[in-house]
């Protein structure tokens, strides 16, 4: 509700510009770090903990990614909107506009439409809510996919437009695949629903 709010009574540009004015290096490093949990690597961590638990769960963060991957690639595509930096406000602010250094920025390229990794961020990290048994996970799983979200942001990558979009996307993805996975009814003795522990001995 408050992204929608922001959407509808600011021009487009204008947050991402603020942060490419008002450059902070603290800010530019934290975020540099915060905007990995929305990448591969974070994938793989849950794959390998989701071992513990149930082979299917990992299965599942396999079939996430994939599904996320291909449908952030075919929006972008379809869509194909431009890049920050690549729009009408770059010359106008070109002598105030700073980017990070040592960051590659996508300044000239049309994938912009929606933030691939607030997709991504948002889509695994609701997925990963809805299989845990304590729900009092969720917030802080929220509050990391957020922060995924504003660092597309403060890091010159994307509009907020696209980090919205992102967003909504992922949460739709995650639900359909833990509605799909609901399907098969969870069995002890199924392989997939065994995990590492009962095999070392552990009680399942």
């Amino acid at each position: 509700m408050i992204g929608a709010y922001l959407l509808l009574t600011n021009e487009k540009g204008i947050f991402i510009l603020y942060f490419a004015i008002e450059r902070k290096s603290l800010i530019d490093n934290v975020f540099m770090w915060i905007t990995r949990f929305g990448e591969i690597g974070v994938y793989g961590v849950f794959a390998l903990l989701f071992l513990l638990i149930r082979f299917r769960y990992t299965l599942l963060i396999a079939l996430l990614g994939f599904v996320n991957l291909v449908l952030s690639l075919a929006l972008k595509t379809y869509f194909a909107c431009p890049r920050p930096g690549h729009v009408y406000w770059m010359k106008e602010y070109d002598g105030e506009i700073s980017y990070i250094p040592g960051l590659d920025v996508n300044v000239g390229t049309t994938s912009s439409f929606p933030s691939g990794h607030t997709l991504s961020a948002f889509s695994l990290y609701f997925f990963v809510a809805l299989l845990l048994k304590n729900k009092q996970w969720g917030l802080p799983l929220f509050i990391i996919a957020l922060l995924v979200g504003i660092s597309r942001i403060v890091l010159t990558q994307h509009f907020l437009s696209d980090v919205y979009a992102g967003a909504i996307c992922g949460v739709l993805i995650a639900m359909a695949v833990y509605a799909l996975q609901r399907l098969i009814p969870i069995s002890p003795d199924r392989l997939i629903d065994k995990n590492l522990r009962y095999y070392i001995g552990e009680k399942p």
